[in-house]
């Protein structure tokens, strides 16, 4: 297992990724199945909340969404809409929809509509934000991370806890403060701060279709 690997350091393995044909949407696949597969190990119960944010990080939890569904999970999903959706999100919105399960969309002002949707859940699954996050959270991600802080449900965190600095571990203005971390590659820096340990909750690593040994012997060549 890699330890402490950085932001910098994911990104150059994603692409070496991509050189070799493992394209964007592939690793979402590869990252969601493995990332179902981890969720349904820890027996949280059946009803989850998918909640999704507007970038790759959210694609994963959505796919992870249909997989789950796969399995007999009664899933709700919801999609935070602060910005447009990335391509990845409007295309795994796209699968949901066709195969009947429709994500509410949730926009700033529908908080109380939010609470409710995931007070109905065994667990949530948290894909807000990943490791690009930039800035402080705040406004409307803020007040749905901290709903979900205290909606007294077990949290996962799909990649990284939303909010969390995947390099320092610092809370960027809010965090979500999961219960397990299932992250792909390898640990971020982050984890192994005083703060990160804290947010993190007990940490699993999967793999996206190609590990992270197999990835830096790549990266070699």
């Amino acid at each position: 297992m890699i330890k402490g690997i950085s932001v910098e350091e994911i990104r150059h393995l994603e692409e070496s990724a991509g050189k070799i044909g493992l394209s964007e949407r592939t690793l979402i696949e590869n990252a969601s199945s493995n990332l179902a597969f981890a969720i349904d190990s820890l027996n949280l119960g059946k009803k989850v909340c998918v909640v999704s944010g507007r970038g790759n990080n959210g694609a994963d939890a959505l796919a992870c969404a249909r997989k789950l569904a796969a399995r007999n999970y009664e899933v709700s999903a919801v999609i935070l809409k602060e910005k447009d959706f990335n391509p990845e999100v409007k295309f795994q919105k796209e699968i949901l929809e066709s195969i009947n399960l429709q994500p509410a969309i949730i926009e700033p002002g529908d908080i109380k509509k939010f609470k409710r949707i995931i007070s109905v859940s065994d667990f949530i699954l948290d894909g807000i934000l990943g490791i690009g996050v930039r800035g402080e959270v705040s406004g409307f991600l803020k007040e749905t991370i901290n709903c979900i802080n205290k909606i007294g449900k077990k949290i996962v965190s799909c990649d990284i806890p939303s909010g969390l600095s995947p390099d320092t571990g610092c809370v960027l203005g809010e965090a979500v403060k999961a219960d397990y971390t299932i992250t792909f590659i390898a640990p971020k820096k982050g984890f192994f701060s005083k703060t990160g340990k804290k947010f993190c909750g007990k940490i699993f690593v999967t793999d996206i279709g190609i590990s992270g040994k197999m990835l830096k012997d790549l990266c070699r060549k």
